[in-house]
């Protein structure tokens, strides 16, 4: 949008939006850009209040703003089958692009996607399914037909492997990877009079720059850190264990977590190799893989049956349920040990670990490796301590889902000219991603225009920090001026 793509509502190319109620709403705005239709808060309420009362399937969870552009790209998204028809149009205006730079710590645009800070296998099928992770002027259907020369199937989940690589071609296949910058860390940014200052420094080179912008996007979502693992660990981070004449997956693996990072960490084993299994488990806020399907997620399914075996009496386990028809080349009586609210108190440097489980019976156990699976955080630690107060964030620079989600419910800039996106908003799914942007974009595209009008109204030129200095480049750095960082 930033490069001059204008969304507008669509009910020609593949008729009125399902939603009648809704389609009524916007059929009076076809000629309007959809981030001017988006202009306040009130009237994302307008468009979108009638959607927990209606018959199309809504995420109550999701901001409303993004529930609406979900619905506009992926109408019925829930229920239909095959690659979904967008009810919007995307028109290229020169006249509406900004200057803006996108910096990105990982090596290429798709940020995590691109990164394993937990090892696992990269052909482990994502969560969602492939229609949602599309984005504007690019789909993922194109890019699976372009990788390997056949069409998307229905009802696939994608790999890892090809999500990372259709984000990673994106920027280029749509025209804007000029402004992005990959490989790169913003170590401070301050507010100035003329907006923002930021201190940035290449991951590779250690070059360093300074950019001055007039708007700030906040992207950096709520996953960007994992949490280490306790200092009790030290001896199997250090130096993995050596044991003579076995190979280091002989031994069984360690995996602390009961999330999806930790069962990606066990699916990614050979089926042979033993595995130790230390989670946590409370009924009250069970793990979330319990929320997996067995039909639409039946590795997960097995995994969840697995924890949930391993808190009955060892007497009850084999009166249990049969187990399902998933994973028949991992033997998961022999080679699954779980140990529900256990507690490892000693590690040694030979891989010996004594366990103390929740019958208070200490058990010892050799591993040859640890894979700590117990979450991740995001962190605003990049901004100033004044700039983090005015966003919202005071007490410390660690982000969860929850922290920015009562701020930005009443308006995604949380403070003058800082906006929120992504999952700093609490919406981490990709499809629920493009509400915040578009609503961003509106209010900078319009403070650009205002701008440029009141310039032309002068008789002046534009330039500075109106329209951006280019690029300065002094001997011990560089600066860009005048643009929207992202």
């Amino acid at each position: 949008m930033l490069h001059g793509n204008v969304p507008r509502y669509d009910p020609i190319t593949h008729g009125p939006h399902p939603d009648a109620v809704l389609h009524g709403k916007l059929s009076k705005e076809v000629n309007t850009p959809l981030y001017d239709v988006l202009d306040s808060q009130k009237s994302c309420e307008y468009l979108t209040e009638h959607f927990h009362a209606s018959n199309h399937s809504y995420s109550t969870q999701a901001l409303p703003v993004n529930t609406l552009l979900d619905t506009l790209l992926r109408p019925n998204a829930n229920t239909e089958i095959g690659e979904l028809k967008s009810r919007l149009r995307w028109e290229r205006n020169p006249a509406k692009r900004v200057d803006h730079i996108v910096l990105g710590s990982a090596a290429e645009s798709g940020g995590q996607w691109t990164e394993e800070p937990i090892s696992a296998n990269w052909d482990i099928g994502t969560l969602s399914y492939a229609e949602m992770f599309t984005l504007p002027g690019y789909s993922f259907p194109e890019h699976y037909k372009r990788i390997h020369k056949k069409q998307l199937p229905d009802l696939i989940r994608p790999t890892r492997r090809d999500v990372a690589s259709y984000y990673a071609a994106y920027p280029k296949a749509v025209g804007i990877s000029s402004a992005l910058y990959c490989n790169t860390n913003a170590q401070k940014i301050t507010r100035n009079s003329q907006g923002f200052t930021i201190r940035v420094q290449r991951r590779k080179s250690g070059e360093p720059f300074v950019i001055v912008c007039r708007h700030l996007v906040l992207a950096t979502g709520i996953f960007t850190f994992t949490i280490p693992p306790p200092p009790i660990f030290l001896p199997l981070l250090q130096k993995p264990p050596q044991i003579p004449n076995l190979r280091s997956d002989a031994l069984p693996i360690l995996v602390v977590g009961s999330g999806f990072t930790a069962a990606d960490v066990i699916l990614s084993q050979n089926p042979g190799r033993k595995i130790i299994h230390i989670y946590k488990w409370m009924p009250s806020r069970p793990s979330p893989l319990k929320g997996c399907h067995p039909q639409a997620y039946p590795e997960y399914a097995q995994i969840y049956r697995q924890m949930k075996l391993a808190t009955l009496p060892a007497s009850a386990r084999g009166a249990a349920t049969p187990p399902l028809q998933q994973e028949c080349s991992r033997d998961w009586s022999a080679n699954y040990e779980g140990f529900p609210n256990a507690q490892v108190i000693t590690v040694s440097a030979d891989g010996q670990i004594k366990i103390l489980t929740a019958d208070d019976e200490v058990i010892e156990r050799s591993v040859s490796e640890l894979k700590y699976c117990a979450g991740r955080k995001g962190s605003l630690g990049y901004l100033s301590a004044e700039l983090r107060k005015e966003v919202g964030v005071v007490d410390a620079a660690w982000v969860s889902a929850d922290t920015m989600r009562r701020r930005v419910e009443s308006d995604l800039e949380v403070a003058s000219n800082v906006f929120v996106v992504g999952s700093l908003t609490g919406d981490s799914l990709v499809r629920y991603g493009l509400g915040s942007c578009v609503y961003a974009a509106g209010r900078i595209v319009r403070d650009f225009e205002r701008d440029r009008s009141a310039i032309e109204a002068a008789g002046g030129v534009q330039g500075g920090i109106d329209r951006g200095v280019g690029i300065v480049v002094n001997k011990n750095d560089k600066t860009w001026g005048g643009c929207t960082i992202c």
